[in-house]
């Protein structure tokens, strides 16, 4: 089981969180088919991002957004790995990340592993 974790840290959805348990890809974008739909930030486009796994690893890619897609700061071309508290910045939107690989004995726990504080 795979579990993804998206804070928004800023933006017009700023503190809404996302929590997501699953092996397929996830959608980000202002799209009303998004998984994760970033609402009233015009500069994140119908279909900015993909969330995916290969293996036991997240990756981010740019779905050929108008603005580009950054992790940390940094444009990415190609997909990109990520990893716990990675800021993803799609238009005006940030996000925080947080990723797991969890094995059915961890599952039941995995609840008590995320903290976050407000």
């Amino acid at each position: 089981m795979k579990l993804v974790f998206v804070l928004v840290v800023s933006g017009p959805l700023k503190g809404h969180k996302y929590f997501v348990k699953s092996d397929a890809s996830i959608s980000i974008g202002r799209s009303n088919d998004a998984n994760i739909r970033i609402a009233y930030d015009e500069f994140c486009s119908r279909k900015h991002a993909l969330l995916f796994w290969e293996g036991d690893k997240c990756f981010v890619q740019d779905l050929n957004s108008t603005n580009g897609t950054l992790v940390n700061d940094g444009q990415i071309k190609h997909k990109s790995t990520l990893k716990d508290g990675d800021i993803i910045s799609l238009g005006d939107t940030k996000l925080e990340v947080f990723v797991k690989d969890i094995t059915n004995e961890q599952e039941s726990t995995m609840e008590e592993d995320i903290t976050y504080d407000d």
